[in-house]
């Protein structure tokens, strides 16, 4: 689509390296790593190796993980905060970082948005939006600063002080303050994490509409997943230090190329199941099955089968021989009741039902998929479960 960008007062040579023929942009993107390692001091393993990722202009990706995987060594690299010992990293075309150049992080026009906000609590908003605008003439400065208020949400506050304004308002002038320079693409780290839920939310797709409206490349590292789903173009999947997975939303959660991806992309639980012809067979019964295009399942290959809340459907058992489970647990969220259900190898299986009748604790039940859907099945390859 056409991208809005917020009006810009610098000179023409400023603004020269948006104006690279956009062919050869698009094949570089707006941010591009290439099998770019990184390393701490000290540490054994890199906190980041043959790590790659393309982001196009305008384009909204965010990076999911667990804690330790290298998502925040991977925005601090682009940002210039960390040298790269192999690899390129390239922002609009240029080369920024690799083991022989590294342009400094106050020369990459990169906006950054942490989840402490690093705002300056001994400056007014105005001042704290101006910060990044130097060498500009007062009157832009401040035409500046109001545009990207007036953007945030937040216009009408320019003489307050930091410690006046809420958690969410603060993040807000984060924003504003990292959109105010025009930079190339904005890198949030868990920019949310220290608001309550209801906050994040809003917050979120407020955020969102405003990426939208300037057109600016995003970045968002985060852990949490419905975060990531729910505001992302694309979401980049981190196994541990390097990228296992990118695709749309949709893509990703229908079909992850493992395990772990699955894990972190949607609660779930994984039971062992014999895989024949379609079909699989697991202690919980024997479910329709389909195996990821990556994955050449040969006949009664032993699989780790992908046990969805919201996929599954209980019914009560007619014969104690029924292979099924136990309620143990049935906890009413409004919306949904979820019940927990415990297979006789001890395993727990969680199932998300609508209709919250009819069904107690203790009792016995067998478990089908809803509407006859497939599960997916992964190799039974060793699979490493550490999750936070």
């Amino acid at each position: 689509g056409r991208i809005m960008r917020v009006p810009w007062w610098g000179n023409a040579s400023e603004t020269s390296i948006l104006a690279t023929n956009s062919s050869s942009s698009a094949v570089s993107g707006m941010i591009h790593l290439e099998s770019v390692e990184c390393s701490y001091p000290g540490s054994d393993l890199p906190a980041i190796s043959d790590f790659s990722l393309l982001v196009q202009p305008g384009e909204f990706v965010s990076i999911l993980g667990r804690s330790g995987a290298g998502k925040t060594t991977a925005l601090r690299v682009i940002a210039g905060f960390e040298q790269v010992t192999s690899g390129y990293v390239r922002i609009g075309g240029q080369l920024v970082g690799s083991s022989f150049v590294h342009i400094p992080s106050d020369q990459r026009r990169v906006g950054l948005v942490f989840q402490d906000y690093a705002l300056f609590p001994h400056l007014s908003v105005a001042r704290n939006v101006e910060f990044g605008l130097k060498g500009r003439s007062t009157l832009d400065k401040r035409a500046r600063m109001t545009a990207v208020l007036e953007m945030v949400g937040m216009a009408g506050y320019e003489s307050r002080y930091i410690h006046e304004l809420s958690g969410g308002q603060q993040q807000r002038i984060a924003i504003a303050r990292a959109l105010a320079p025009d930079p190339l693409a904005l890198l949030m780290d868990e920019p949310f994490s220290n608001l309550d839920k209801q906050l994040r939310t809003v917050l979120r797709r407020d955020i969102k509409n405003i990426v939208v409206e300037t057109g600016a490349t995003t970045i968002l590292v985060t852990h949490d997943r419905e975060e990531a789903l729910a505001t992302s173009d694309r979401i980049a999947v981190m196994g541990d230090r390097s990228i296992e997975q990118i695709g749309t939303p949709e893509e990703v959660y229908q079909n992850p190329v493992s395990a772990a991806v699955a894990k972190l992309i949607g609660p779930c639980e994984l039971i062992y199941g014999s895989y024949n012809g379609g079909q699989v067979e697991t202690e919980a019964g024997t479910f329709p099955a389909r195996e990821l295009t990556n994955n050449s399942l040969s006949e009664l290959k032993q699989v780790f089968v992908l046990m969805r809340a919201s996929e599954l459907e209980i019914k009560p058992a007619k014969d104690v021989q029924d292979r099924g489970g136990t309620i143990e647990l049935r906890e009413y969220e409004g919306e949904f009741s979820e019940y927990s259900i415990r297979l006789d190898s001890g395993a727990l299986i969680r199932v998300r039902r609508r209709a919250a009748e009819g069904l107690s604790q203790g009792q016995r039940v067998v478990i089908q998929t809803r509407n006859n859907l497939p599960l997916i099945v992964f190799p039974n390859v060793s699979v490493n479960f550490r999750f936070d």
